[in-house]
């Protein structure tokens, strides 16, 4: 409790509310209560108005953040305010109940969370379930798990003993007809049952946990019985080992591997020691079984007796939270997070505590890691030729984002940016942009001019975009200013010579040419200052990822502790994969992937890939298809092809968030001139392959942008903005277009137009060649000639070849390698990079090699290259392209097919 007093609402508290102020305490009694919580002031500051107005308030679990141990935290209070008057009857001061609700806001939320998943649980359950009507048991309902069970039979509406007669000889005939006329339950575990095949054999015996619950009316008249089992022939010999309820609850306990959990009784002697506690704190449960847990306390805290006084409040109080040092076995100190719990029984006697400690290393480290990302950006600014800043809301203030990663400076109050780089002629249209910005929240784009010495200035491009608080008001805008004197001059002196142009066509072409050339560079860079933010937001997350398990996984290696690499490994896989796909998405985006069109029929694709669009799509959402293309067939990479449906069904079901119906149609057309000319593609036959949602729908201006690269609504670290990006950079180097449909609250049809393959569809069979020793065994020894510029990607790719069986021979630059194909010397495959440095790419070395070999097998490698580089996306036959960065592997596999096939 705490009372407000007199117009400086001075603050007076109680001892329970003294651990609340935590570093604040000292001094706080007396001190105005503004200046003692002034960062939860915005929080009281009305409730105490109108208890000082004469009306009283209550509020119960009201979101607060505080900044009570020199960190922001998210906590929830219960407190009333009333009014306190003095003699006279005037109101004088403010008197407040305050509780802290934030542990049972946090586990209500963890409840609400788990019991989602126990619903979605529910609706996929692994168990059979069956109801049998009435006295004869006549089946009216039975999910997947039984029809399973009993062999994909036709069961509804028939009698239990019609469809399932086994049931007769195995005996759960009687025990049915018992349950229906007693009304008790029956409960049988591990018992056996063999199903009846279609040919009138017994099957394999199963076992069973299988429970026949009496079903009543009203009036207690039996209805039927409804039966539900789990088939635990696989799992019976685990489930007697975990009979135990004191095993069962050990291993919940020892699961949680981040958590040191122990427990202790009223003495404050250890009782129960968790694995994660033998992880976090290096100690065995044989080691503390008994012992107090002072020896976890540094020297400090062991002589102010920290432990015993947490006991004590622990006891008077139900319980205790906080964050402190502790000790390891190693005597290395680091931070926990750590909560004490009383522990009592069914009569609420107190019997001992539980205590929960989490590492919080790994964050301290994630902070370090966002510093290094923050100086990485800092350099990344440096780096630019633009210019950035900041505004305030009210565009008064303006605060330059220096380079080589500095902070930001806020330059002189009494200084007006607007005078400094706006010239006098520019400032009303200025004044009407910001003004309809402002009034709007949205970004500004405006041309202007800078004043120079000597009367002169300089062409200026400024973009702001707003930051949006929580409440959607602009708290800051922030900008960049692009010197695009040299594009407007070119502009113009484009304009006119585009007047003149047929006069002076030849003598101004090259100068044409120049002018234009500039125009495109300085385009460029205006997309490059647009892409960088959201480049190095996604790389510097996907670098984390990497490096801070590649340093994890030295740690632990230098420890000498290697039961936890794998996490680690997988960590830096996981941010490398990552990576990957970005670089992917990118290239796609930009049309610079390489492909591999085969024949693909839209029919086939969709349903070979229903069962993991409805995976992805959950039980909410209802899939419909429908094909009228006749079976017609579209030249594309197939899994590419793949990959854009898939994320066209994510994007439509994260449009759903209540559920509704996605539909998947194809159909083929004829394009003329005039349909062609208006969806940018060459007349005649396409299939489209359309995506149709029941979902929110678009705002024409987000239509707008869809395709825009990091364009996204999903919120951050949602969604890289790259996937329909990269949708349409891949339709659009397969030769087709993409066009989009939606309207707000009706939902968003996404169509892709795709050439359609003229002739027969003939799709390759290859039939699967083997990797290993086993390929190996009895093989002859096979030659490869490598062809590679990079020395470490030589390096790896050379052992993979020779750690499969092959010999290989090496070559750095083109020259060299065309040799070694024109000599004697038996060579049964080449593997070569497409951009090599030197006079020849890999292309040409492997026409160059097939001129004297005819027929020689190919496999291009590449990470960046121009379909025209390898053939403008069409191979000849024995030719493949494998994309990097790839798998060993799947090198070996595709060397050792291309081999084969070849030999």
């Amino acid at each position: 409790m705490y009372i407000a007093w007199g117009e400086d609402l001075t603050f007076l508290f109680n001892d329970a509310y003294s651990p609340i102020l935590g570093p604040r305490l000292a001094g706080a009694m007396g001190k105005p209560l503004r200046a003692v919580w002034a960062d939860a002031w915005d929080a009281v500051r009305v409730p105490i108005e109108q208890a000082l107005a004469g009306e009283g308030s209550r509020f119960d679990s009201v979101p607060v953040q505080m900044n009570r141990q020199g960190e922001p935290e998210d906590t929830w209070w219960t407190f009333s305010f009333s009014p306190i008057h003095d003699d006279e009857g005037c109101i004088e001061g403010v008197f407040c109940v305050t509780r802290e609700v934030t542990q049972i806001v946090v586990a209500q939320q963890r409840l609400a969370h788990e019991n989602e998943r126990l619903i979605a649980l529910f609706e996929k359950s692994p168990m059979f379930m069956v109801f049998l009507n009435g006295p004869e048991h006549r089946i009216e309902l039975a999910n997947p798990r039984y029809t399973e069970l009993v062999g994909h039979r036709d069961l509804i509406g028939q009698r239990l003993v019609d469809a399932v007669p086994e049931a007769i000889d195995q005996g759960y005939l009687p025990l049915l007809d018992e349950v229906y006329r007693t009304g008790e339950t029956y409960i049988g575990t591990e018992v056996s049952y063999a199903p009846l095949s279609v040919d009138g054999r017994l099957g394999d015996k199963r076992l069973l946990d299988i429970v026949f619950q009496p079903v009543k009316d009203a009036q207690g008249a039996p209805l039927g019985i409804f039966v539900q089992g789990l088939d635990v022939t696989s799992q019976v010999d685990l489930q007697r080992s975990l009979r135990s309820s004191e095993s069962l609850h050990r291993q919940i306990m020892d699961s949680a591997m981040d958590y040191a959990i122990f427990a202790m009784d009223l003495q404050g002697r250890i009782t129960l020691w968790n694995e994660g506690a033998r992880r976090t704190l290096g100690w065995t449960e044989e080691e503390m079984l008994g012992q107090t847990p002072e020896r976890l306390y540094n020297e400090v805290d062991r002589r102010a007796k920290r432990f015993q006084h947490g006991m004590r409040v622990a006891l008077a109080e139900g319980g205790l939270t906080g964050e402190r040092p502790f000790l390891r076995r190693s005597g290395e100190t680091f931070s926990a997070q750590g909560a004490m719990t009383v522990l009592r029984d069914e009569d609420g006697t107190a019997h001992g505590f539980v205590i929960v400690l989490r590492d919080r290393s790994a964050e301290r480290a994630a902070i370090d890691a966002l510093a290094d990302s923050e100086r990485r950006l800092g350099a990344l600014v440096g780096a630019s030729s633009q210019v950035l800043y900041a505004l305030s809301a009210d565009w008064t203030e303006r605060r330059q984002i220096l380079r080589q990663g500095e902070t930001v400076r806020l330059l002189p109050p009494d200084w007006n940016w607007r005078e400094a780089f706006v010239h006098p002629d520019d400032h009303a249209l200025l004044a009407a942009e910001i003004a309809k910005a402002s009034s709007e929240k949205k970004p500004l784009e405006i041309h202007h001019r800078t004043p120079l010495n000597k009367g002169s200035h300089r062409w200026v491009l400024m973009r702001v975009v707003p930051m949006l608080d929580a409440d959607g008001n602009v708290s800051e805008w922030f900008g960049t200013a692009t010197d695009v004197t040299e594009k407007r001059e070119a502009e113009e002196r484009l304009q006119q010579l585009t007047i003149t142009l047929e006069e002076r066509v030849r003598d101004r072409s090259a100068e044409l040419l120049m002018t234009e050339e500039k125009l495109r560079q300085s385009q460029k860079m205006e997309a490059v200052g647009q892409l960088t933010g959201g480049i190095a937001h996604d790389f510097n997350n996907l670098l984390t990822a990497v490096s801070m398990g590649l340093e994890l996984l030295e740690m632990r290696v230098a420890q000498g502790r290697f039961d936890d690499l794998g996490r680690y490994v997988e960590m830096a896989r996981s941010g490398a994969d990552r990576a990957a796909a970005l670089t992917q998405r990118l290239l796609a985006f930009s049309r610079r992937q390489t492909l591999a069109p085969t024949a693909v029929v839209m029919e086939t694709m969709v349903q070979g890939m229903l069962e993991i669009i409805s995976r992805s799509l959950g039980p909410s959402i209802a899939i419909r298809t429908r094909f009228h293309d006749g079976g017609a067939a579209v030249q594309v990479d197939g899994p590419q092809l793949e990959n854009a449906l898939l994320n066209l069904c994510i994007n439509a079901r994260d449009a759903m968030p209540g559920g509704g119906t996605l539909a998947i149609t194809s159909e083929a057309m004829d394009l003329a001139a005039v349909e062609a000319a208006a969806l940018e593609v060459p007349p005649g036959p396409y299939v489209r392959l359309s995506v149709q949602d029941s979902g929110t729908g678009m705002e024409p201006e987000v239509v707008e942008k869809v395709f825009e690269p990091f364009f996204t609504t999903k919120p951050i670290g949602q969604g890289t903005g790259l996937g329909l990006s990269m949708i349409y950079g891949f339709t659009r180097q397969s030769g087709g277009q993409v066009r989009v449909d939606s309207r707000p609250g009706e939902g968003t049809t996404m169509h892709l137009y795709l050439p359609q393959l003229v002739g027969d569809v003939q799709p390759a069979g290859i039939a699967p060649v083997e990797t290993g020793e086993r390929a190996l065994q009895g093989r002859p020894l096979r030659t490869v000639l490598l062809v590679e510029d990079e020395t470490a990607v030589r390096v790896l790719v050379s052992e993979v070849l020779v750690s499969a069986g092959y010999r290989v021979l090496e070559a750095s630059e083109g020259p060299p390698a065309v040799d070694m194909l024109r000599s004697v010397e038996a060579i049964d495959l080449l593997v070569t990079d497409v951009g090599l440095t030197g006079p020849l790419n890999g292309r040409q070395v492997a026409d160059a090699g097939r001129q004297c070999r005819p027929g020689l097998p190919v496999l291009f490698i590449t990470g960046y290259v121009a379909t025209a580089a390898v053939g403008a996306g069409h191979l000849e036959d024995g030719m493949e392209v494998l994309a990097k960065p790839f798998a060993a592997a799947e090198l070996m596999r595709r060397a050792n097919a291309l081999v084969e096939r070849g030999r």
